[in-house]
């Protein structure tokens, strides 16, 4: 191959590689992290200095099976109910949300009913799915990037989830 073919692959692929990197979750209000953030990122956006701790091991596991939690791990804040949840490379690929957090996600926010959520956002992508029995989890496009998941009962939305 020319070196002016070998160029423009390699310009293309620098394109699509770095395409990913231009999408901008949303912004959470009172969180100033993102997905793929890093530890010290989310540390100090949350103004922290708790410590990450491992994630707990699969239950269960036939023997043979590897541990998807292995490497993983979680940074709960629990005054505040965040959680981080970080791959094995250290970087976020979860957020959990739960009371008393106080800031809103696509203008929704912990304690808002059902109709509150549909009226505002609309038709949910997939139709709403048990969370854990006693909860409907109603899913929505975050940005080009991520899905949040209100999961909704009888008292409103319980648990808000960010997710890729």
């Amino acid at each position: 191959m020319s070196k002016m073919i070998m160029a423009k692959f390699a310009l293309l692929a620098a394109l699509t590689s770095a395409q990913g990197a231009f999408a901008q979750m949303v912004p959470v209000l009172g969180l100033g992290f993102k997905l793929a953030d890093d530890v010290s990122t989310v540390k100090s956006a949350l103004r922290t200095t708790a410590e990450t701790e491992p994630m707990a091991r699969s239950v269960a596991l036939p023997p043979g099976i590897p541990d998807p939690n292995k490497g993983k791990s979680v940074l709960h804040l629990r005054t505040r109910n965040v959680w981080a949840f970080f791959n094995a490379s250290g970087n976020v690929e979860s957020i959990r949300l739960d009371a008393p957090f106080a800031g809103t996600v696509l203008g929704i926010r912990l304690g808002d009913d059902t109709k509150k959520v549909t009226s505002k956002l609309g038709k949910p992508i997939k139709n709403p799915f048990p969370a854990f029995l006693v909860m409907q989890g109603y899913q929505y496009v975050l940005d080009d990037s991520a899905y949040v998941t209100f999961d909704v009962n009888d008292d409103g939305v319980q648990v808000i989830f960010i997710t890729t």
